[in-house]
C-alpha cells in the first residue's frame, strides 16, 4: 500500500474499526426520509461518531463544512476510473463503487473493477468495492460461501476495503473474514425491526472478524441518528456490549 493510501485509511480507521455512514442512496431513491436535508443529517451523525461518511458528488460538495477536519468523506463513483481523479480533486480519503449481481462476476465487469482499483493505486487514494452477491430478481443472498466468494474477488482485484452483506451469525461471518485479506465491512441494508437488531449486526459482525460497518438507513431513518451512531461507535471503538450501547439510546 502507498503511502497516500496509507494517511487517508488511517484517517478512515480508528483502532483498525470505522464507523462509516451512508448517505448515498439519493442518487437512487431521491430524498427519502431522514436524508430531506442532507447538511442537518451530517451533523447529527458527525455529532455522533462517525469515522467518515459516504456521499455522491454533489452532496460532498454541498456538506464539505460540516465535514471538514471532522469526519473522512468516501465518495461514491460510477463504475469508471474517471471518478478516482475527481475523488482526489474533492479531497475525499476513499471511493466507493457498487455491484450487486451475480456472483462470480462477469469478465466485462472484473474489467471494469480492475481498471478503477490500478487508477486509485495510482491517485494513492483507498477503494471501498461493494460486492453484493443477488439472484436475478434483486434479492440479496447471504449464503457465505457466495459471501466468502464475493469478498475474495474484490481483494484480488485490488480494492482496499470490501462492503458486503452479513451472513447472518459471527460464526459464519468468521469464514468470510478469514479468507479475505482486506478490511470487510458490512451493510446496513433495508430498515431493521428494532434497534436492538442493528446493534447485533455491528455486534455479531465485529465478533466474526469485520473491520466495521457501512450502515444507513438503520442510523438516520431512526429517531435519533445522532444517539444511534453513538451507540454503534461505542461497540466499534470501545467494544462494548449490547446493554452498553443499548444505554446510549435509553438515555
Amino acid at each position: 500500500m502507498n503511502a497516500g493510501k496509507i494517511f487517508r485509511m488511517g484517517r478512515i480507521f480508528r483502532n483498525e474499526k470505522a464507523l462509516i455512514v451512508a448517505l448515498d442512496h439519493g442518487v437512487y431513491s431521491g430524498p427519502i426520509r431522514g436524508i430531506e436535508n442532507i447538511r442537518d443529517t451530517v451533523m447529527k451523525v458527525v455529532n455522533g461518531g462517525a469515522d467518515a461518511v459516504l456521499m455522491n458528488l454533489g452532496s460532498a460538495i454541498k456538506c464539505c463544512e460540516e465535514l471538514a477536519g471532522k469526519a473522512s468523506l468516501i465518495l461514491n463513483i460510477p463504475l469508471s476510473p474517471e471518478g478516482v481523479r475527481e475523488a482526489v480533486k474533492l479531497g475525499a480519503d476513499a471511493i466507493k463503487t457498487t455491484y450487486f449481481g451475480a456472483v462470480p462476476l462477469k469478465e466485462n465487469m472484473l474489467d471494469r473493477l480492475y481498471k478503477i482499483a490500478i487508477e486509485s493505486e495510482d491517485w494513492g487514494i483507498p477503494y471501498l468495492c461493494e460486492i453484493v452477491p443477488a439472484d436475478e430478481n434483486g434479492r440479496v443472498i447471504c449464503d457465505v460461501e457466495k459471501v466468502k466468494a464475493a469478498s475474495r474477488i474484490g481483494a484480488e482485484l485490488g480494492a482496499d476495503m470490501i462492503k458486503t452483506v452479513y451472513t447472518g451469525s459471527s460464526e459464519s461471518f468468521r469464514r468470510v473474514t478469514e479468507s479475505c485479506s482486506i478490511p470487510v465491512l458490512v451493510l446496513g441494508g433495508t430498515k431493521l425491526e428494532s434497534p436492538i437488531e442493528v446493534l447485533r449486526l455491528v455486534r455479531g459482525s465485529l465478533d466474526g472478524g469485520g473491520a466495521g460497518v457501512v450502515i444507513g438507513r438503520n442510523i438516520w431513518q431512526y429517531d435519533d441518528p445522532e444517539a444511534m451512531t453513538a451507540a454503534i461507535s461505542k461497540i466499534l471503538h470501545e467494544d462494548a456490549g449490547l446493554d452498553e450501547a443499548l444505554k446510549i439510546l435509553n438515555k
